[in-house]
């Protein structure tokens, strides 16, 4: 069976700059000099060690990403000596590198074995003849990737002006670590993946792959695996495949099967039959159970392989048939229910990826259940995420679209070495995640079909990349995978479409979000399957706190640093005169994040309920972002760095809650929705309109029924009795209750918000047995409980309707709930 000794721990770290520092020729002996050298965390990252020298401050913090500039511009060489035992005739020996962090020129024991330039796949070279029994000097000298492709050509590719110093296009890691709006530039560098000798004769197992299917009619499953196999002599060995699937309640099926490996490179496959398996749901749609598919391979009695995978059993189908009016429906259908896909992108939890663990990866994921997410987008231009990642959401039962990372630019794939490393790229990764239930679609791309039709992609280096996203890729999901969808790009439309079109397909629906702020106009957008698109407003206050150095405030140049790119030339404070007659730079920080947050919450409660109250003509509302990699003063999250929530959370929370209303202008009417993911639910609607200052001239209350998984029309009113009343001072309501108890409330603005007539709020509270109540005799808007994202709050940015009660679980230890603001124009 396969040995593997551990390489990773402390190894020591140079530097040079080509004029100062040590060049890797001075410590490839073992007698080297290395009492200069720092120490290094392996796996780990050189910001990290630097830090932990004391040489480098945390490049989150104020200014201190600039202040690190000076390390990717670095060429960095590690050396570790080890020592090995003299290999057994027959045996034949590996170094895995599993992450490296770009470009890498390995030397064992002075002898060059090896080079590897993407972090997306690992490096494992025979080292059979470097190796030495006793004392071995291992080196890796690395950079960030900037010197390797100093060289390349820039022009023509299409990823702005900064391009010509970087150059991400060539370089196969994450495109935002070299900076976009919501990131700054920070390329990382180092061995950050585990590093490992693996020692092994005859035989020596690559991977275990786990792929399960489910008959149309749910009844009968099967687990294919396959085990990609190096036969290590010219000698043929029979061996004998055992597979198990086990389940909560004991063994659900297995199969033994006599096999044989020849030499050199192969795959073992075998079938295991799984009669009426436990059905795998997304979360608040059924429970997801998780079976462990066990592999065990012997070749004359001796073990050669063994390994496990968590699977489930889930039928997927993307229903893309025709509508009956117009393109295409494009439905995510998991056992033959339509899932209406809630969430957002996910783009990397960190800007040094190093850092990033399970503990981050849980806590967010808890943040998106809490929100009433079902669905992350990974965002083609981050990470392949991390194991932990899938595993957590296979276990909470969220749905995974992802994407393979190229984004925003055209990539040289007519550049016969980058092909094949993309390849190989791509082959590992669908192999390391094809078990997983939760992954439901493989993307190509980001935005690039999107580009060549529409941003110029055609010119300059013409579509360099277009059979990669049509041709290769689809073969490589095909054949390593074959059970998911492929999207060639996001946004994407068959039948020759414009990639963004409305009808067909997905969208990223950004005619609202840049120099449009009018979020109304959300109301009237009907797109297919929308995931990305967004309002960008202030992370949580102490976030917004952290970003600056000493007292610096709005508009600093520490701010600037922190700010979000597109707010310079979008001139998104121009959203607080827009709908609330304010000026940035007259508010403090306090009031900004409030009222930024305030129209952040607002913007995407509008495209939540619009695209939610369309079930299922349209499928989907998953907006951009979820989450940051830095900290910010302002984003598109609803999570920040700190894992705070920011002020936009809460209203997005109860626009995602599994049974809500949405207030609808159609056809000369006001339409009160229904939305309901669950079971068919009685209720008791009231609706109509109210005057701000608190009375109801329209007032209606009727008895409904939600249907099981839909979108019902509930209640409506002619739009002119609004109008005669005066929009001014009067907005739409509908307030549903189930069992006399408020299940959801929503209101409904005609004109922007400064031009309203705002009553002074009165807002009471009074604390109950384990709750909290609040009520107020005029309209209460937006009541603010906080502003530092940390508590769990059961609401924050919550309506009052007038002389409704709101009632919150509020334990009394907690004391009386604190009001910070209150919405209100007066």
């Amino acid at each position: 069976m396969l040995r593997s000794i551990s390489l990773n721990g402390t190894w020591d770290l140079r530097w040079r700059d080509g004029q100062r520092g040590q060049a890797r020729e001075g410590i490839l002996q073992p007698e080297a000099d290395m009492s200069r050298a720092l120490p290094a965390r392996v796996p780990g990252e050189v910001h990290l060690d630097l830090m932990a020298a004391g040489l480098l401050e945390d490049p989150a913090i104020g200014l201190n990403c600039l202040r690190a500039r000076w390390v990717e511009e670095t060429i960095w060489i590690y050396r570790r000596v080890f020592t090995v035992s003299a290999l057994a005739p027959g045996e034949r020996a590996w170094l895995v590198f599993r992450q490296l962090d770009l470009a890498a020129v390995v030397l064992l024991n002075g002898k060059q074995i090896a080079s590897h330039a993407n972090v997306f796949h690992p490096l494992r070279v025979d080292v059979t003849a470097a190796l030495q029994a006793g004392e071995n000097v291992l080196v890796v000298e690395l950079e960030s990737g900037l010197f390797s492709v100093s060289e390349r050509p820039w022009q023509g590719y299409g990823n702005g002006p900064d391009g010509r110093l970087h150059k991400r296009h060539w370089l196969r890691k994450p495109q935002s670590s070299f900076s976009w709006d919501w990131s700054q530039r920070l390329v990382n560098v180092g061995i950050s993946g585990d590093v490992s000798l693996e020692i092994a004769a005859g035989a020596r197992c690559d991977r275990l792959v786990a792929v399960t299917r489910l008959s149309d009619d749910l009844r009968h499953g099967t687990a294919t695996v396959r085990l990609f196999m190096d036969g290590l002599d010219d000698t043929r060995r029979q061996g004998r495949l055992l597979v198990t699937v086990e389940g909560a309640s004991g063994t659900a099926g297995s199969s033994r099967s006599d096999v044989e490996i020849g030499p050199g490179r192969q795959c073992l496959e075998a079938v295991v039959e799984v009669p009426a398996p436990e059905l795998w749901w997304p979360r608040g749609h059924g429970a997801q159970p998780l079976y462990t598919v066990h592999a065990v391979l012997t070749v004359e009695e001796d073990v050669v392989a063994e390994d496990s995978r968590r699977v489930g059993f889930r039928h997927v189908r993307i229903n893309q048939d025709r509508h009956p009016d117009q393109g295409r429906w494009f439905v995510l259908e998991i056992n033959g229910r339509p899932i209406f896909c809630k969430g957002g992108n996910f783009v990397p939890a960190d800007m040094i990826f190093a850092r990033l663990d399970r503990s981050r990866y849980s806590t967010l994921i808890d943040r998106a259940e809490e929100a009433n997410f079902n669905l992350l987008r990974i965002w083609g231009g981050g990470l392949y995420e991390s194991d932990d990642f899938y595993e957590i959401c296979d276990e909470r039962g969220f749905l995974v679209w992802q994407e393979f990372i190229f984004a925003c630019s055209k990539y040289p794939t007519t550049d016969a070495g980058f092909l094949a490393d993309v390849r190989q790229e791509a082959t590992h990764q669908v192999r390391r995640l094809a078990h997983h239930p939760s992954l439901v679609i493989w993307c190509g791309n980001n935005e690039l079909e999107w580009g060549a039709h529409s941003w110029g992609y055609d010119q300059g280096v013409a579509l360099p990349d277009h059979a990669l996203f049509h041709l290769v890729l689809p073969r490589i999901v095909d054949q390593e995978d074959g059970t998911r969808y492929y999207h060639p790009s996001s946004p994407y439309s068959p039948d020759r479409e414009l990639p963004n079109a409305d009808y067909t397909g997905d969208q990223h629906p950004w005619s609202v979000g840049f120099a449009n702020t009018d979020f109304r106009d959300y109301r009237d957008m009907a797109c297919r399957f929308p995931n990305e698109g967004g309002i960008m407003g202030p992370t949580a206050l102490p976030t917004v706190r952290a970003c600056l150095e000493g007292d610096d405030g709005i508009g600093s140049f520490a701010w600037e640093v922190h700010e979000n790119s597109i707010a310079f030339s979008a001139g998104t404070d121009r959203m607080l005169q827009q709908w609330l007659g304010l000026r940035a730079g007259d508010l403090s920080v306090d009031e900004w994040v409030y009222r930024g947050g305030l129209l952040q919450g607002l913007g995407l409660n509008e495209y939540i309920r619009n695209f939610r109250r369309r079930m299922f003509d349209t499928a989907a509302a998953i907006f951009w972002m979820y989450n940051d990699c830095w900290p910010m003063v302002r984003s598109w999250t609803i999570v920040d760095y700190y894992l705070r929530r920011t002020p936009a959370f809460h209203p997005v929370r109860r626009a995602f809650a599994p049974v809500t209303v949405a207030l609808a202008l159609e056809d000369e009417s006001v339409r009160v929705y229904g939305i309901n993911e669950g079971p068919a639910m009685e209720g008791e609607l009231r609706y109509g309109l109210l005057a701000l200052a608190g009375e109801y001239p329209l007032d209606r209350r009727v008895p409904v029924s939600l249907p099981a998984n839909s979108s019902t029309v509930l209640g409506e009113f002619p739009v002119s009795e609004w109008h005669q009343l005066g929009d001014r001072a009067h907005v739409a309501f509908a307030l549903l209750k189930r069992d006399g108890r408020e299940v959801s409330h929503e209101v409904l603005f005609l004109p922007l918000y400064r031009e309203m007539t705002w009553p002074t709020a009165q807002v009471e509270v009074e604390q109950r047995p384990r709750k909290a109540v609040f009520h107020s005799r005029t309209f209460a808007w937006r009541v603010c409980l906080g502003l530092d994202g940390e508590r769990r709050l059961p609401d924050n940015f919550f309506d009052l309707l007038p002389g409704v009660e709101y009632e919150l679980d509020w334990p009394a230890e907690l004391g009386l709930p604190q009001i910070l603001a209150v919405g209100n124009l007066v």
